[in-house]
């Protein structure tokens, strides 16, 4: 039987989710890159489900070190995520306009 070599979970990944995180503007945003953070922390938790098992049918490409250093990262992503508290459109102006520093009108 052949191992199946899984994909390497992207360097880029955590910076990925954290810009996106800064730009967050509503619900559905949120949502989005909420489930788009925990689908990777659960791919990442299977990688390292697999290699403390020990597993015969996957080749895992990343160490249980780097993994679990992603995993913390992912986490720590995920409480971000949670942590943006969206602005009922509502509540905000019509027309928002920004003054330069120092204006006085």
């Amino acid at each position: 039987m052949m191992k199946k070599k899984l994909k390497k979970i992207p360097i880029d990944l955590v910076s990925y989710i954290q810009i996106e995180t800064e730009a967050i503007k509503d619900f559905n945003d949120k949502q989005m890159i909420s489930s788009y953070c925990l689908g990777k922390l659960e791919t990442v938790n299977w990688y390292l489900e697999l290699l403390e098992t020990g597993s015969k049918k996957y080749i895992v490409p990343q160490s249980k070190q780097h993994l679990e250093m992603v995993r913390d990262q992912l986490m720590a992503c995920h409480k971000q995520i949670m942590s943006v508290r969206i602005k009922n459109p509502a509540d905000r102006p019509l027309i928002e306009i920004k003054y330069p520093k120092g204006y006085e009108g």
